[in-house]
């Protein structure tokens, strides 16, 4: 039952990034993450987890204009003004 898995994929001609990976425990407990990358250096990483209790984002990090630091909905919400991507 447990399981990894990842992909990163570079768009050399666009100038885009994408990501994903996650891994699920002998317990059945997920954790994952994923994001982008746009070609003016605009990004937006998900971070989640999810048991038999449900599926729940924990953060989001991002430097996309009209964000603020907040935590609605009980999600960490990271807002970095001109900053690029952590991956």
């Amino acid at each position: 039952m447990p399981y990894e898995f990842k992909y990163d994929v570079k768009d050399d001609e666009h100038g885009a990034d994408q990501y994903r990976e996650e891994k699920m425990d002998e317990n059945g407990y997920l954790t994952g993450r994923y994001g982008y990358k746009d070609p003016h250096g605009l990004y937006r990483q998900v971070e989640y987890e999810a048991s038999k209790a449900g599926f729940k984002v924990s953060s989001i990090k991002t430097n996309e204009p009209g964000t603020e630091n907040e935590d609605p909905a009980d999600v960490h919400f990271e807002v970095e003004k001109n900053s690029q991507p952590h991956y």
